[in-house]
């Protein structure tokens, strides 16, 4: 058996223990390259398609979701208009799954409960949108984490909240209020070894039996925010059952949980019964095993609440801000603006200068490290409202009223900060002008005498963009 040098041998003696001689396919299988996928990813668009200047750099569609593509080995497609615009997520093939069996409902509250870096939370949305949208607050404990998140359902238009919170914190603000919520763990990451050589060099062999206490302390906490009748998704990228196989069968023991069989995907292998006391239930969940199937190590589980977990509501409903919904300067702004102002945006909360969409509702923040209770829009100056650039991502192809389409070559000028031309035929009274490529919004840029100025936040700008065509050049002599 040909054996990466640095995969732990503790965790292939562990794996042998439980699989037999299947460890060694197991093991082998981690000595390959990773499998990469991308999926489309504009929220604002949900019925579109990955642009046809993608298409060098598409392997298989992934059979287990209708918009994912397996990626050409090689190819780094992060520094690329499309990208920039939205137009794409790159994430693990296996990962997508998640979304999948969570199935969005239309009008449902979601919880994302540990989102970073916000690959599950944005499909989520995307699949949401297809039917008639979702209430998705997606939520990360860790800080510099949780800054990740948003920036990433920022570039895709997911019009979600930002929460950066404990679990037991959430349980407590909020019990009962969601219709699904979404676990996908802290664990071990036995999944991404043959990805990630840090996680290889970071397992220790106690590390499943440490993770499961939190998973188990995470999931406790999830159900009492799962309104009864409400679905549980639970996911890890890990192999060993301790945090998998073990966790589900303790929710069954201690919880008034039913496991749900999750659809017969290509390559996805059944839970192990044996390993959860011959429940044959557990054969509902699915396993990616890296020699069965072409993606990295994962577990995706689906339950269903039928009791409500008590948890201690807390007493203050407070709103985190002030709604301009009586504001007519802003219902002005909006029109002179948008094609179609969505209600969503008639819907506010302004935190200092900047106009959020009101993603959370009813629920209490009081207390709370809320990022964003919603997509911003806008900031405001005195009474002058300036389009926020997360605003260009929630828009569909033809929702603003003044929109410059730009070629390839003029967007990476544009996302490295230039000034544009003034197009010919634009409308006389517009201030501010959405700048699109392919249909796909990149920002913001303002009038100005014979010009329009650049406002793509600096933070963001960047002289790396690559064309597709020289991309697709370098890929083709590479192969060669």
């Amino acid at each position: 058996m040909r054996v990466a040098p640095d995969i732990p041998e503790h965790f292939i003696k562990q794996m042998e223990t439980w699989m037999g001689p299947e460890a060694r396919d197991l093991v082998e299988a981690m000595t390959g390259r990773p499998w990469r996928g991308l999926r489309y990813a504009a929220v604002a668009n949900p019925h579109g398609s990955l642009p046809a200047g993608l298409a060098p750099f598409l392997g298989e569609r992934i059979p287990w979701t209708d918009d994912g593509h397996y990626l050409s080995p090689g190819v780094s497609l992060g520094y690329t208009v499309l990208h920039q615009a939205g137009a794409f997520y790159l994430q693990d093939p296996s990962a997508m799954a998640v979304a999948v069996a969570l199935d969005p409902k239309p009008g449902e509250r979601i919880l994302d409960l540990c989102a970073a870096p916000g690959g599950k939370t944005t499909y989520a949305a995307l699949l949401a949108a297809r039917r008639g949208g979702a209430h998705i607050v997606a939520n990360d404990i860790h800080r510099d984490r949780v800054v990740t998140l948003a920036e990433n359902a920022e570039r895709v238009g997911a019009p979600c909240a930002i929460v950066n919170e404990s679990p037991a914190a959430l349980a407590e603000a909020w019990p009962q209020a969601f219709d699904a919520v979404v676990v996908d763990a802290p664990c071990s990451g036995e999944g991404m070894f043959r990805k990630d050589p840090a996680v290889r060099k970071e397992w220790h062999p106690d590390a499943p039996a440490k993770f499961q206490a939190l998973q188990k302390d995470i999931l406790a906490h999830a159900l009492a925010v799962l309104r009864p009748g409400g679905r549980l998704v639970y996911s890890t990228c890990t192999l060993n059952p301790l945090e998998n196989e073990h966790v589900i069968a303790w929710l069954l023991e201690h919880f008034p949980v039913e496991l749900e069989p999750l659809p017969d995907w290509p390559e996805w292998s059944p839970a192990r019964s044996d390993w959860a006391q011959g429940r044959v239930e557990m054969e509902g969940a699915k396993r990616l095993w890296p020699h069965l199937g072409r993606g990295e190590g994962h577990f995706v589980a689906r339950l269903r609440l039928h009791e409500p977990i008590a948890a201690a509501r807390r007493r203050s409903r407070a709103k985190a801000g002030q709604s301009l919904l009586s504001d007519k300067t802003w219902s002005a702004w909006l029109s002179s603006l948008l094609t179609d102002v969505p209600d969503a945006w008639r819907q506010t909360r302004v935190q200092k200068t900047v106009v959020f969409a009101d993603a959370l509702g009813d629920l209490a923040v009081d207390g709370l490290r809320i990022l964003r209770p919603g997509p911003p829009l806008a900031e405001r100056k005195g009474q002058v409202f300036v389009p926020h650039h997360a605003a260009s991502r929630l828009v569909a192809p033809g929702g603003f009223r003044a929109t410059v389409e730009v070629d390839e070559e003029t967007a990476i000028r544009y996302l490295a900060g230039e000034p544009l031309s003034m197009p010919a035929n634009v409308a006389q009274d517009a201030s501010f002008f959405a700048v699109a490529h392919e249909g796909f919004h990149l920002g913001f840029a303002k009038r100005a005498p014979g010009r329009l100025n650049n406002l793509y936040p600096r933070g963001l700008r960047s002289t790396r963009i690559e064309s597709l065509a020289a991309l697709a050049g370098a890929a083709g002599s590479s192969s060669s």
